[in-house]
């Protein structure tokens, strides 16, 4: 509950241009750690198989705490539309010489075609059929695109079809948009 009313106050914030990163040079690793942390309980539960690979001395400029935010969601999304005793897949590394992709991918439940982009509008929920109760509310992904747009960058869903599996990816610039536009002293 209080994990809820934090997203809603965070998304009501980065709607009304009211939040403010903590810009940053960080390990990428150290943020994926804390984000598999912070979602580890939902993936055991659920005995979810978990890889991660994160490429080694990959560095960003950018809010960590928002970016294990971001990373978070992506894996209780992954464990919560994913049978139990399936598998997700954690990866960072550079995309090109200036910006980053970290991807979460499952052998879940899958996005029909027309919901793609829907799945990232503020309390957008696809059907449930009486066996799927375990859904969220739809505020997760909104505030996955919303904090990834203020760095700068995108956020993408990517799906064969329903029964096999997603795959969201997440483009950062090397350096949040919020660091380059900041006046030079």
């Amino acid at each position: 509950l209080v994990r809820l009313v934090d997203d809603l106050l965070d998304v009501s914030r980065v709607t009304r241009g009211k939040i403010e990163l903590k810009v940053e040079r960080v390990e990428l690793a150290r943020v994926t750690d804390k984000a598999v942390e912070m979602a580890s309980l939902l993936v055991e539960q659920r005995r979810h198989q978990l890889e991660v690979e994160i490429e080694p001395g990959l560095a960003w400029e950018g809010d960590p705490v928002r970016l294990a935010q971001v990373v978070s969601n992506l894996l209780t999304n992954a464990a919560r539309y994913t049978e139990p005793g399936g598998r997700i897949w954690l990866r960072a590394r550079h995309d090109g010489l200036d910006a980053i992709e970290i991807s979460v991918r499952d052998t879940g439940i899958g996005l029909a075609p027309e919901v793609r982009e829907q799945v990232f509008e503020l309390f957008f929920q696809g059907k449930r059929s009486i066996d799927r109760a375990e859904g969220g509310l739809g505020i997760g992904l909104a505030l996955v695109k919303n904090i990834v747009e203020l760095h700068g960058g995108s956020v993408h869903a990517h799906s064969e079809g329903r029964g096999q599996g997603s795959e969201f990816v997440v483009r950062l610039p090397l350096r949040s948009a919020a660091l380059v536009q900041a006046p030079l002293e």
